[in-house]
């Protein structure tokens, strides 16, 4: 008989009771049902309630089998204006229509977004080259099946170009839309540099499925090179999954250590001990200057004047909130979007921010917890009742299989003002906590110490709300 296994429906991540979760102090063996209530998916964050069995998954997968390219449109009118028409098709987009129609059955929501809208989880993207798993792979839903779902008109493969405010209008590619309330899901882009070379153009900047394709169609040919611009958490996960499928790996970054700001340098160095024997190749201080074409490949030069021979450049320096739509608007921005917490309204009554686009009190959140939280937010908003987004420390997981890690960067308000402290430091494993004015205000965890998080997550944000 075949152990009982559980799959979160946003990112992905299977609960197999065999092996438990370790890190997050679950012994092989735990059953499913037994798992405390507080425990979060280890991936993405989110409770143990959006978990289902593998069997219903696969149901579901089958229940929404066609064709993956869907028409363009689902039935039903474009906007109107008593609509919520949301733009983005991401995790934030999708989220705010669950949760807008969980609280009203019959609002009009229409969704808008430049891609045919399916849905996948995004978190994958840095551990499924390992996995063997193609773009194809990753899908879960159409867009199509989930407007149909939900009872939203969907307008996909669609441009937004611009927002009149002060006619609750979109301008769009297909024609123009009107709103009763806005929601601007826009996610985050890579942060583009300028790099020399002729090749520039080819560097790959990986943050949805279709970039994703791009990658997988380019390392079809069996075992290549690969550089990535960055080392921070979105470098190193995709550098030990490129590792795990067979590739060679070169990571370049401007900074002396892994992770950046995110992890202090005792436990960037555990990391950086876990990779090498990988054969992956770090080189602190260093990026790229220009990517020339050389026979079938290409030769990157390095800011050192080294040069190397790669197969593929992708560059993985970080995200920027995309904020042009909002700017042109004249919506209020900084980095992000402004959005007020209690409802993550933006500084025009009808128009909200949510997900990576937006920023809250001057901070970003690129993580699907938060993000759920923000689309509860708006979707009360709108419905006339309050849930207001709770502004929480970070709590990451990182997605690196040769060692455990679990990271609770200080904010950056208070990242001037403490120190990290080395509590427990074996050869397994190594416990950091930072501390401003004699509490604890963020956390590093490496090895056997990773199961940990919980707790110390719990203390973080006692001492937050405290501050």
């Amino acid at each position: 008989m075949s152990t009982p296994r559980w799959i979160c429906k946003t990112c992905g991540w299977i609960y197999d009771e065999s092996k438990g979760d370790p890190d997050s102090g679950l012994a092989p063996g735990t059953r499913f049902e037994d798992i405390p209530e507080d425990w979060s998916c280890p991936l993405c964050g989110v409770t143990k309630a959006d978990f289902i069995t593998l069997e219903e998954y696969a149901a579901q997968r089958g229940a929404s089998s066609g064709p993956k390219n869907r028409p363009p449109r689902a039935k039903g009118q474009v906007g109107g204006e008593d609509a919520v028409v949301i733009v983005g098709s991401g995790i934030a987009g999708w989220t705010v229509a669950e949760r807008l129609r969980a609280r009203d059955p019959e609002r009009a929501i229409t969704l808008i977004c430049a891609d045919d809208g399916c849905v996948y989880p995004k978190p994958a993207l840095s551990m499924a080259i390992g996995q063997g798993r193609s773009a194809d792979d990753l899908v879960e839903k159409s867009g199509t099946d989930k407007a149909a779902e939900l009872g939203v008109t969907l307008q996909a493969n669609t441009r937004v170009m611009g927002i009149k405010p002060a006619d609750k209008r979109l301008m769009t590619a297909k024609g123009n839309v009107k709103y009763g309330q806005l929601v601007l899901a826009l996610g985050a882009s890579q942060r583009r540099r300028v790099f020399a070379g002729e090749a520039a153009d080819d560097i790959l900047r990986v943050n949805d499925l279709a970039s994703y394709r791009k990658m997988r169609e380019r390392l079809e040919s069996g075992a290549q090179h690969v550089t990535l611009i960055g080392a921070g958490l979105i470098g190193v996960e995709f550098a030990e999954d490129l590792h795990a499928g067979g590739h060679r790996v070169t990571l370049l970054d401007l900074g002396e250590q892994l992770l950046g700001r995110l992890a202090p340098p005792p436990v960037a160095t555990r990391l950086l001990d876990a990779l090498k024997p990988q054969g992956i190749d770090f080189r602190p201080g260093v990026s790229l200057a220009a990517l020339d074409r050389e026979g079938g490949a290409y030769r990157a030069t390095l800011t050192d004047g080294a040069t190397l021979a790669t197969n593929l450049v992708i560059s993985a320096m970080g995200l920027v909130p995309n904020i042009e739509l909002a700017k042109k608007a004249g919506l209020m921005v900084n980095r992000g979007i402004h959005a007020d917490p209690a409802d993550m309204r933006s500084s025009d009554p009808h128009i909200f921010a949510v997900g990576d686009c937006a920023e809250v009190d001057g901070r970003s959140y690129f993580y699907i917890e938060p993000i759920k939280r923000q689309a509860e937010a708006v979707a009360a908003a709108i419905c006339g009742e309050c849930a207001p987004f709770e502004r929480k420390p970070t709590s990451i997981r990182v997605k690196t299989p040769s060692l455990a890690l679990n990271l609770c960067p200080p904010d950056l308000s208070v990242a001037d003002m403490g120190h990290w402290v080395l509590e427990r430091e074996n050869a397994a494993a190594c416990r950091m906590a930072f501390m401003v004015h004699g509490r604890s205000s963020g956390f590093a965890l490496s090895g056997t110490e990773a199961a940990s998080a919980a707790e110390l997550y719990d203390t973080v944000c006692r001492n937050a709300m405290a501050v």
